[in-house]
């Protein structure tokens, strides 16, 4: 059985109307994970993330914060078959997230060195993030010629998902939550990922139903979950208090996944 890779995913929520949208990218047809699928940003951890020389151009990475975000609990219902997660990978992590939601959307999400806020929208065709997508330690060199810091201050941890052990490819996957303002767009690399869109939850799981949509299941679950929220700022307040319980999917014939049915809004 394989060994799930540590990975981190960035729901990226801004405000819409009458509620809010995530944003949300098609992988590429010939990807080996989810081909033609709409996720949110998100891959798998890069041994650059643990590197000194990355982690010093993002801030809010100190022990206290990482540790009371990663206050995980077991569920009887779901035993998790990976470890706890340590200090050192969950700093990753965040790197990860910022990291790949800059690759696969072009949303920079950053800090000067000034402390003023600077998030940024880079366009698909930027060179520099088809640098960081060749060598991760590019990612700091980039924030470096901005005199800027990636801010994983703004990163709420919301849930830990692991693949199911009958999947070929399978993660060991934390998601977390990010918030934006109205005017923020997107921008689908055009290698990995394409067609990127704003969409509210309810409306991407309307598409999904008509076969309009392609989502894999860890999608379908928190489109279903986010889009019980009335706005960002009601998602980040709970996120930020929420507990993660690991969830590996039951594998039901088909092959299908489900969740306990008591199980469904608690994860």
């Amino acid at each position: 059985m394989q060994q799930p890779r540590l990975a981190a995913t960035a729901i990226v929520a801004r405000p819409g109307l009458g509620g809010l949208e995530l944003y949300l990218t098609r992988r590429n047809a010939r990807s080996a994970f989810a081909p033609d699928a709409f996720v949110f940003p998100g891959g798998a951890v890069d041994s650059a993330d643990f590197e000194a020389g990355v982690q010093t151009r993002v801030i809010g990475l100190d022990d206290a914060r990482v540790s009371a975000a990663f206050r995980a609990e077991q569920s009887v219902e779901l035993p998790s078959s990976e470890p706890a997660i340590d200090l050192a990978s969950a700093r990753a992590l965040y790197v990860t997230a910022l990291r790949e939601l800059f690759e696969e959307a072009g949303i920079l999400l950053m800090r000067s060195s000034k402390d003023e806020a600077l998030d940024e929208t880079v366009e698909s065709d930027s060179s520099e993030r088809a640098a960081v997508c060749n060598d991760a330690r590019n990612f700091a060199t980039i924030l470096e010629r901005r005199d800027a810091f990636a801010d994983a201050g703004r990163l709420a941890l919301f849930s830990h998902w692991i693949t199911p052990p009958n999947e070929n490819r399978r993660f060991n996957t934390h998601f977390f939550v990010a918030t934006v303002d109205r005017e923020r767009t997107g921008s689908a690399d055009a290698a990995e990922t394409h067609d990127g869109i704003w969409v509210a939850p309810d409306a991407a799981l309307r598409r999904y139903a008509d076969g309009a949509l392609h989502l894999v299941y860890p999608t379908i679950k928190h489109l279903e979950r986010v889009g019980g929220f009335a706005n960002v700022y009601d998602l980040l307040a709970y996120t930020e208090t929420k507990k993660t319980i690991p969830v590996t999917p039951e594998i039901r014939p088909g092959p299908t996944y489900a969740l306990p049915p008591h199980f469904e809004n608690t994860w």
